[in-house]
């Protein structure tokens, strides 16, 4: 096996848990890419990952030290898909089976609906380490079929080709994720991401638990409808803006299947918040991924104090603002930030309610940073 030594110094985040090494962390790299063992200066043994000196990160490590230097096979990934699984249990037929580095599967994610798995290979490694995880893969799920969405922006940046389509045994067309009685049938070509958001489970859950008959809902970025179904199903008002027609048509077949009914506006999301008046007991934000870049922070702050804006224009005394960001670099500190300057802009007294963090079926690790993707603040409007 090749080897990789390490500056002195980076050693101590390998024995950490973390798995990535740079290009100016590496003393010795091997001669080609491949599974290679990485090694501290002093000669101490950190594990075993693969290398590609042309990859984004040039070395993603999978089995750290105390594992012992075993190959990269089949027999491993086993191991780690059964103890995913594990660790699963009882969340229901749909959830994120694989959570990448966060499950020691550094550029994999793999979400399971019903019998059917839904894939992304992020990166070089992952993609070079297919034909060992793949059939470990299908022997832990047995699932029936298997769909890949490797069509993502970080796929990209490691000089990979998109690839999309059937991998293995029956897909439908139309995939039905069902979630608390609800039932979404997506059209995997056409899905955004894997098809379905499925780490809004649980905040979808809360505002359901809130509203009742006499509450107004605005569920703002909402593709295929998951806030605003929950509210129309405790008789509540919802009106539902996204600017994909294919997610919103979506929405309109749960919506006609369930006997609920939800208004939408289909548009850019500040420009149909600008043409609404009335008022709303719960605003919902969830917009994609706003900062994919440190330097891209101030102008989507911007973006977000204007979005804010107009939802504290459209909020009921006593309402709530759901705010969410699925960014890494836009944490919660960024949130309270963008949160005040909206609500100074507009004169509104607001009262911080609750943090929210992504589910445990999306493991935040605490070795991996990174791993912490998904925050939402939860305000209320609180006059004097």
């Amino acid at each position: 096996m090749e080897r990789l030594v390490v500056k002195p110094g980076k050693e101590r985040k390998l024995l950490n848990f973390y798995p990535h090494v740079y290009k100016d962390e590496i003393q010795e790299a091997p001669k080609s890419s491949g599974v290679a063992k990485a090694l501290a200066a002093d000669g101490r043994f950190l594990g075993v990952g693969y290398f590609d000196p042309e990859a984004r990160v040039p070395f993603r490590l999978y089995r750290f030290a105390p594992e012992g230097e075993g190959p990269l096979d089949r027999a491993f990934f086993l191991r780690r898909f059964q103890r995913a699984l594990e660790k699963r249990q009882g969340l229901g037929n749909s959830f994120r089976m694989v959570h990448g580095e966060a499950d020691g599967l550094p550029g994999l994610v793999v979400d399971r609906f019903g019998e059917v798995l839904v894939l992304q290979v992020r990166t070089k490694s992952a993609e070079a380490l297919r034909q060992a995880w793949l059939p470990a893969l299908l022997e832990a799920a047995a699932p029936k079929g298997v769909y890949e969405r490797s069509d993502v922006e970080e796929r990209l940046k490691e000089g990979l080709p998109p690839k999309s389509g059937p991998l293995f045994g029956e897909v439908p067309e139309v995939l039905e994720v069902e979630e608390d009685g609800l039932v979404f049938p997506i059209p995997l070509a056409l899905a955004q991401k894997t098809g379905f958001y499925l780490d809004q489970r649980e905040n979808r859950r809360r505002l359901e638990a809130m509203v009742g008959p006499e509450d107004r809902v605005l569920d703002v970025y909402s593709y295929v409808g998951g806030f605003a179904l929950r509210a129309a199903r405790r008789g509540a008002y919802a009106l539902a803006v996204d600017k994909d027609l294919e997610a919103l048509a979506v929405l309109d077949r749960v919506a006609l299947r369930a006997g609920l009914r939800v208004d939408v506006r289909h548009g850019e999301a500040l420009v149909v918040l600008r043409g609404l008046s009335g008022s709303f007991t719960h605003v919902l934000l969830d917009p994609p991924t706003l900062v994919k870049r440190p330097e891209e922070l101030p102008r989507m702050k911007a973006h977000l104090v204007d979005l804010l804006k107009e939802a504290y224009r459209l909020l009921a005394p006593g309402g709530y603002v759901w705010i969410s960001s699925c960014s890494y670099h836009l944490g919660f500190p960024e949130l309270l930030e963008v949160s005040r300057r909206a609500a100074a802009d507009q004169g509104r007294r607001l009262r911080v309610q609750a943090f929210f963090i992504q589910p445990e079926d999306h493991p935040y690790s605490l070795h991996v940073p990174e791993s912490f993707y998904l925050k939402t603040l939860l305000l209320r409007d609180d006059p004097l």
